[in-house]
């Protein structure tokens, strides 16, 4: 039964207030690693009870955040005595584990460090309370305060866990979701982050090549015997160059004490330097990612007497990707691993088959081949001599983000793979567009944040959770299925991140099919937020099918035109990553399988 709908905190926020079956609670159970239960005898929260935090400031949000929740949930506010909560931080340190301990005689929400006690409060509300903060637009609650007797310790699989949609950029909704996202909008007073500055591609930062390229083109790759200034990588045995980015790294960290992860990384395409010095470094190493190495450590070495807390993060990716034979990285360099050729479809484990090469400029990808597990070599090679190892995942299509990406199933085998292996950091990149998001973003963003607490959640509880609170009990059946005929179209295909809409595992006959259920639960949904959701699905099909209609299919102009229209009712902003909408949209009439994308003009802008 669904009653109306509230206003909670003027957030502008809609929440779902529910009845829910012992059945229904079930799903919380199992969500962190270490659980120690000891019983499930329930009681009502008392009337009479109150709130005790430890004084600092991410706890004091901390209990304003659970009175808040308490009293929406039981209509009874906090007062001076009572049935007692404590928030307690024992701390300062880096730890987000956390324990919730609740028995008759009162909770303790307790954390070495004040950011765990926020994470404490959000999974005490959720996992015994029985809140659901399913996305930034949809929080389910319960229609009373039921505790059970619960004593259980919470630890994350990994340390830093972002996962980069836009939907999940909300500072409040990130720490429901428990995530500690460098991109997300979390204050200090919140608890805070990973504080990276510049988390990606910084070699053109720098060493600008509108700088140094013509005083200084020895800065810069030589490629093919001559010094490149466009797409070009830097010198890395140029001890000037050297010089260069040691200093600007320490003015970095001078200007930005708030930070402690600084990028030393590649730029966004290949490139690297063929001069004498750097290719006999790289052959020696067997990898070019030997002459990176051999620099980023040394910028390391450089800025460890003065920065000892500080790191360095760089990338093993694209032609850098295979670790070097000889150089190891120092303790405080972070190497990030990228699996950008991977098949997206299958866990890394379990296929043989990659992309050899990825065009990022145009966003294109070449036909799979086999690759012998390669990036699970290199995985293992990374693993076996970083101290600390990152994942840089990919979770949408970037050529075509509504064309279906059925990636669950793997990124959960994938993600166990990489806690096996020492990883303590991952990146799950997706659909950061302004506006909304189709192609079932906001059941990933879901999905992949409890999966980076606890890589053996079950997946099939965890989407029916998802499916049944955010589209509605009564359109559930028929959207489970689409999701099933979906995953289903990929397990004997391999799947891109780059894949255009004439790859062969999207099929007209399936795409239809899955669409039908999705219209039939549009048709079940009990209400307008619930149809518009799925009807933001929806394109996702409609986008496939429509860009494989040939030219000269009638009513193919009138199809696209409703099309558009649907994108912007539903507030679909991007089409193709950081394309402009309109001229994206205009793309689609001039040519088949969106080949025209190309010619939208690209939108550069910084989250």
């Amino acid at each position: 039964m669904v009653y109306d709908f509230v206003s909670f905190q003027k957030r502008k926020l809609t929440l779902f207030y529910q009845n829910f079956s012992q059945k229904d609670t079930e799903w919380a159970s199992g969500w962190y690693n270490g659980i120690i239960c000891k019983g499930a005898d329930a009681m009502r929260l008392p009337q009479k009870y109150c709130i005790h935090a430890t004084n600092h400031e991410p706890c004091r949000f901390a209990a304003k955040e659970l009175g808040a929740y308490l009293t929406a949930i039981s209509g009874c506010t906090p007062s001076g005595s009572g049935y007692p909560i404590v928030i307690q931080c024992s701390g300062e340190n880096d730890s987000e584990a956390f324990r919730i301990c609740v028995t008759p005689e009162g909770t303790t929400l307790s954390s070495p460090s004040p950011r765990g006690c926020v994470y404490a409060v959000y999974a005490f509300l959720e996992e015994v309370v029985g809140c659901r903060f399913l996305a930034e637009d949809c929080e389910v609650l319960p229609p009373s305060c039921e505790l059970q007797s619960w004593d259980r310790a919470y630890q994350p699989a990994f340390a830093y866990r972002e996962v980069y949609f836009r939907g999940a950029l909300d500072g409040r909704f990130a720490l429901k979701r428990g995530l500690n996202s460098a991109r997300a909008q979390i204050p200090p007073a919140w608890g805070g982050k990973t504080m990276f500055y510049n988390y990606s591609h910084t070699f053109e930062q720098l060493v600008p090549p509108e700088k140094w390229f013509d005083s200084h083109p020895e800065y810069f790759s030589m490629i093919d015997g001559e010094r490149r200034r466009e797409q070009s990588q830097l010198c890395l045995t140029n001890p000037d160059v050297l010089r260069l980015c040691i200093d600007r790294v320490r003015q970095w960290m001078r200007e930005h004490p708030e930070c402690r992860i600084f990028s030393v990384a590649q730029n966004d395409w290949y490139g690297y330097c063929q001069c004498p010095a750097c290719r006999a470094v790289d052959e020696a190493e067997g990898s070019h990612a030997g002459s990176l190495l051999r620099f980023v450590n040394a910028v390391a070495d450089a800025i460890r007497e003065e920065f000892p807390q500080n790191r360095i993060h760089t990338f093993a990716y694209l032609y850098g990707r295979k670790a070097p034979r000889l150089t190891r990285p120092r303790d405080n360099v972070i190497i990030r691993l990228c699996n950008i050729e991977s098949c997206m479809a299958h866990p890394i484990e379990a296929c043989a088959y990659a992309v050899p090469r990825i065009d990022v400029l145009t966003a294109t990808a070449g036909p799979f081949e086999p690759c012998g597990q390669a990036f699970l070599r290199d995985l293992r090679d990374w693993s076996g001599m970083a101290h600390n190892l990152y994942i840089w995942d990919y979770a949408v299509n970037f050529a075509h983000y509504l064309l279906p990406f059925p990636n669950l199933a793997a990124a959960q085998r994938n993600l166990q793979l990489f806690r096996d292996c020492g990883v303590t950091g991952v990146f799950e990149q997706g659909n950061y567009a302004p506006g909304a998001a189709s192609a079932f973003c906001t059941l990933k963003i879901y999905v992949l944040s409890r999966l980076l607490w606890n890589p053996d959640e079950p997946i099939e509880r965890l989407v029916r959770t998802f499916v049944e609170g955010y589209f509605s009990k009564a359109a559930a059946p028929e959207v489970m299925t689409a999701l099933a005929i979906t995953h289903q179209a990929v397990a004997n295909a391999h799947m891109s991140l780059y894949d255009q809409p004439d790859a062969p595992y999207l099929d007209e006959e399936w795409l239809q099919r899955a669409d039908s259920h999705l219209a039939a639960a549009q048709a079940k949904a009990p209400g307008q937020p619930y149809r518009d959701r799925i009807a933001r699905e929806r394109l996702s099909y409609a986008y496939a099918l429509l860009t494989r209609l040939t030219m000269d299919a009638p009513g193919r102009s009138q199809r696209l035109e409703q099309f558009a229209q649907e994108v912007r009712r539903l507030d679909i902003r991007e089409l193709f990553e950081r394309r402009a909408l309109e001229p994206s949209l205009a793309a689609l009439e001039r040519a088949r399988y969106g080949a025209a994308r190309g010619e939208a003009p690209y939108q550069v802008y910084r989250l």
